[in-house]
């Protein structure tokens, strides 16, 4: 390789890294901050007093709160850990009724170590429409939210909410996830690569998904569930189910561990994990159990033909199948 080729390489390599280290610390393009109409924002905190419906937030660094409050507007404001230079407080704008906040001024600068804490206080009854929030190096903590759609997103992060939505969608890279919802809600899409999952439902839901590579996900569902989905590479599962139409579960390396009360159809699988499942004998279910090199242990009266196993009538559909874990079938009375 020549010299010149020689040059070009670590060039492009540098500015990779360089391209990449912005990304990391200003915000969510390589070039640093970049958010069009940056001309129509206004600098600083602020209490918006016209209608808002939508809320969007693209933070950096630092904790995002979300919260209520007693009196009337919106209230937008960051606190930090030094005295903030005018690029680096806070841009909003209220582009008709949807409020945009951003961390700071657009472009390419170094501010080493900062971070902003920001909170925004809804007045108390206050159910927007859509409420996207996302942060970059930052943890949403979001105590109580209400809004048709929720999204939620941190990359390095960890959220913890308690919403009432009828969609959710919350998902950090290397943060947990922890979510909670007391009434009931259409869609919950939840995942995380390197955290925790956990989400408590207290009413019903038609689609749940949770999904993390090397974190737990643990759901617990009160109510009636048309479908769960439910997947991690080496992380453990622990459902706690009262009725579910139709629901599966996989982990590579974790067990299983949890019940389902009611269920039409239901799916298992670990590669070498156990499975640890308790299951209703009223009205009964057949149940396919599959495990090269596993044990099978029941506390139920169970009729055997082959790999099938019925218990009741045997009306519900059940498959549970391991490489290497062992099988155990508890009973809820």
């Amino acid at each position: 390789m020549t010299k010149s080729k020689t040059f070009t390489v670590a060039l492009i390599v540098v500015l990779i890294l360089l391209a990449a280290s912005a990304w990391l610390m200003f915000g969510r393009t390589a070039a640093g901050m970049s958010y069009p109409d940056a001309d129509k924002y206004t600098v600083g905190n602020t209490t918006v007093t016209r209608p808002v419906n939508n809320l969007y937030v693209d933070w950096t660094s630092g904790q995002v709160n979300i919260e209520y409050h007693d009196g009337t507007g919106v209230i937008v404001s960051e606190t930090a850990n030094r005295e903030l230079s005018e690029d680096d407080r806070l841009r909003w704008w209220l582009d008709g009724d949807t409020l945009r906040i951003r961390f700071a001024k657009p472009g390419f600068r170094i501010s080493v170590n900062l971070d902003k804490h920001l909170t925004v206080s809804l007045p108390k009854g206050t159910v927007l429409k859509s409420a996207d929030i996302g942060s970059t190096s930052g943890d949403l903590f979001i105590p109580a939210l209400a809004a048709d759609d929720i999204r939620l997103g941190s990359t390095s992060g960890s959220i913890d909410a308690v919403t009432d939505t009828r969609k959710l969608y919350a998902v950090s890279t290397s943060g947990d996830v922890k979510v909670r919802q007391d009434s009931d809600i259409n869609t919950v899409d939840l995942g995380s690569t390197s955290g925790s999952v956990s989400c408590t439902l207290g009413g019903s839901v038609k689609n749940l998904e949770a999904n993390s590579t090397s974190g737990s996900v643990s759901l617990k569902v009160a109510g009636a569930a048309e479908e769960v989905k439910a997947g991690s590479t080496s992380g453990s599962i622990y459902p706690d189910l009262a009725s579910v139409n139709k629901a599966e579960f996989g982990s590579t390396s974790g067990c299983f561990s949890g019940s389902v009360r009611a269920f039409r159809e239901l799916k298992i699988h670990t590669t070498s994990g156990k499975v640890d499942v308790k299951l209703p004998t009223d009205p009964g279910f057949t149940c396919k159990v599959d495990s090269a090199s596993g044990d099978l242990t029941t506390a139920l009266s169970l009729t055997k033909d082959g790999n099938r196993y019925t218990c009741g009538d045997g009306s519900a559909r059940c498959s549970i199948d391991t490489t290497s874990g062992d099988i155990t079938l508890g009973r809820i009375d």
